[in-house]
């Protein structure tokens, strides 16, 4: 496995609208649509990704309470030593119809308002990709995988 440590965008799909218990933030209502949760894992990327798609892990992200109700539909990724979820987190709160429904999810170590974005429509790469150039953060080598299912085996093989 790939120890080599990046930043990732999980693109995740709410079919109808969900109420969740995400830890200690508390109850939440999530609209359907699709949202975004934008991660970085400096110790091990692919490892981090994988757990994102387990069924049985303890909940020790705000993302996990999330995901067991919401399905992965796309991940995008780059590896990099350097931390950049939150100048991407910048970047997505720029695309239209973008909207932070839960102050501090995934943000409780850094002055982000949310690491999560809802959107009515799905967000495209390349949109993504073009706001990053607009705040002056490189894009070119972020790649897209995108799933059809919630495959561990899926994810393996498509990000090594």
């Amino acid at each position: 496995m790939n120890k080599k440590g990046g930043t990732y965008v999980l693109v995740i799909l709410v079919e109808t609208q969900l109420c969740l218990r995400i830890g200690r933030l508390g109850l939440y209502d999530f609209p359907e649509g699709y949202y975004t949760y934008v991660g970085s894992a400096l110790g091990g990327l692919d490892s981090r990704l994988k757990r994102h798609f387990r069924a049985d892990k303890r909940y020790h992200w705000h993302i996990d309470y999330f995901l067991k109700s919401a399905g992965i539909k796309e991940v995008w990724y780059t590896y990099s030593q350097q931390k950049l979820e939150c100048i991407w987190n910048r970047a997505i709160a720029r695309l239209p119809g973008a909207r932070h429904p839960i102050p501090k999810f995934g943000a409780s170590d850094c002055d982000c308002f949310s690491h999560l974005t809802h959107m009515s429509t799905i967000p495209l790469i390349e949109s993504f990709r073009e706001k990053l150039k607009e705040i002056g953060c490189p894009s070119g080598h972020i790649k897209s995988v995108s799933f059809p299912y919630a495959n561990v085996d899926i994810l393996s093989q498509s990000i090594e």
